[in-house]
């Protein structure tokens, strides 16, 4: 036989507050059932769900996501996969921070490297916004990337095309000079093989772009800028 509970009553069993239960009520999550004098009641079979939210809850995923992952197995794989990445990525930006603790407590205040501990926050996005839709946006980004490049047969040249790069630009060349157009060619060729014809892949890719362009060099800005166009 199926047990029922008052709101009060499944509170207590949950572990949650009775308002925590009305706001998932109110935003769709967690329907209760209603009797005939519209008094709310849930039944054994809403505790399951309920653990559920909690602990996608815990693991930092918005109640948004999580309405859209109890809806879709698929959807829920994806976001357990980011929020992995998300963590991981928390956690060497933890490490990191020791890291710059111990640097500047070890070192006397005249000699601390301020200039170069602030690039180094900026290459980890230390100035960027850790919370919202768009970070949230950006993990998932991020974590579609790094699986493709993990599957994905990078040859000597692609290595190579850094440095390629960075020559180029000391040089002085542009994507608009010939060398400039040859390395331009080379990185369309690279994003080609990289993301193919997946409009998921390509949509991280632009993402990422356009979240890293504070912190990657105009010169360097321009030849993605315009491979990504032509590829």
């Amino acid at each position: 036989m199926t047990s029922t509970y008052r709101v009060q009553q499944f509170a207590k069993l949950a572990g949650v507050t009775v308002r925590t239960l009305h706001h998932y009520d109110r935003v769709g999550l967690l329907k209760p059932h209603r009797t005939r004098a519209s008094y709310r009641v849930y039944r054994d079979s809403d505790l399951p769900r309920l653990q559920q939210i909690l602990v996608l809850k815990f693991l930092g995923v918005s109640l948004t996501d999580i309405a859209g992952a109890l809806k879709s197995p698929s959807r829920l794989e994806e976001l357990l996969k980011t929020r992995r990445f998300a963590a991981k990525r928390q956690r060497a930006k933890l490490d990191a921070t020791l890291y710059m603790l111990d640097e500047l407590q070890n070192a006397p205040a005249a000699q601390r490297d301020w200039a170069d501990l602030a690039s180094f926050a900026g290459e980890l996005g230390g100035h960027s916004d850790a919370n919202g839709w768009r970070r949230r946006r950006l993990d998932e980004a991020l974590r579609i990337l790094g699986e493709r490049r993990l599957e994905w047969n990078a040859t000597l040249e692609d290595y190579e095309l850094n440095r390629d790069v960075r020559e180029a630009i000391d040089r002085g060349d542009t994507p608009d000079t010939p060398a400039g157009q040859a390395i331009v060619a080379r990185w369309c060729d690279q994003i080609k093989r990289l993301i193919g014809s997946d409009s998921r892949l390509r949509d991280a890719l632009v993402l990422v772009m356009e979240a890293h362009a504070g912190r990657t060099d105009s010169p360097r800005r321009a030849y993605l800028d315009r491979a990504l166009k032509s590829a």
